[in-house]
C-alpha cells in the first residue's frame, strides 16, 4: 500500500519489517481512520491478527465498519 504522507509511509514500512512496532502502528492507525474502510480493511485485519487481545484496536476497527454502515461485518467480528 502506498501513502502520500512520508511519515505514514515510513510507519507502514516499519510495520512490514516489525509487525509488533506499536509506535508505527499508532501512526498508521491515525491515517487508517481517515480512509474508507473498504480500502484499509486488510490493514485492520492484519492489526487485530497481530494484537488479538488489544481491545482498543478492535474498537477502532469496529467503529470504522459502523461508520460505513457495514453492520453485518460488525456482527461477524469476534
Amino acid at each position: 500500500m502506498q501513502f502520500t504522507n512520508e511519515s505514514v509511509q515510513r510507519a507502514f514500512l516499519a510495520t512490514e519489517e516489525n509487525p509488533f512496532d506499536l509506535d508505527a502502528w499508532n501512526i498508521l492507525l491515525r491515517e487508517l481512520q481517515t480512509r474508507k474502510i473498504e480500502d484499509v480493511r486488510p490493514l485492520f485485519e492484519k492489526l487485530v491478527k497481530i494484537f488479538p487481545t488489544t481491545g482498543r484496536f478492535w474498537k477502532i476497527y469496529i467503529e470504522q465498519e459502523m461508520k460505513a454502515r457495514n453492520f453485518d461485518k460488525v456482527e461477524k467480528k469476534h
